[in-house]
């Protein structure tokens, strides 16, 4: 069985933030700092202390059990992620987009 291993970035704006959500984010926004960041299977979430936009960076493995498209099933994948998490985080959002690279080609053209 084949593994691919993508890296996966989900994008979007917080939405309908309370006070109170935006006063939290802020405060933690230093440990969400692009410069923390980095591609794991939990994620990593990023954004600025202006609590507009955010993005999720994430290392989605697929196998052939995922489907003929690889790239559908880690867009997918990072999808359900971010959302999930979102939702824990008690976060509303919009304009949820994602994009996937599959390591393999990258590594294939270095």
């Amino acid at each position: 069985m084949t593994t691919h291993i993508h890296r996966v970035i989900v994008r979007g704006f917080f939405d309908g933030l309370d006070d109170g959500q935006t006063a939290r984010l802020r405060d933690e926004q230093p440990d969400h700092d692009i410069l923390r960041s980095g591609f794991t299977a939990a994620g990593s979430l990023t954004y600025e202390r202006d609590v507009a936009a955010f993005s999720f960076r994430y290392e989605v493995r697929t196998t052939d059990d995922d489907g003929r498209d690889h790239h559908d099933a880690a867009l997918r994948i990072g999808m359900e992620r971010a959302t999930a998490a979102l939702q824990e985080m008690g976060v509303g959002h919009k304009r949820l987009r994602a994009s996937a690279s599959d390591m393999a080609d990258v590594w294939k053209g270095a």
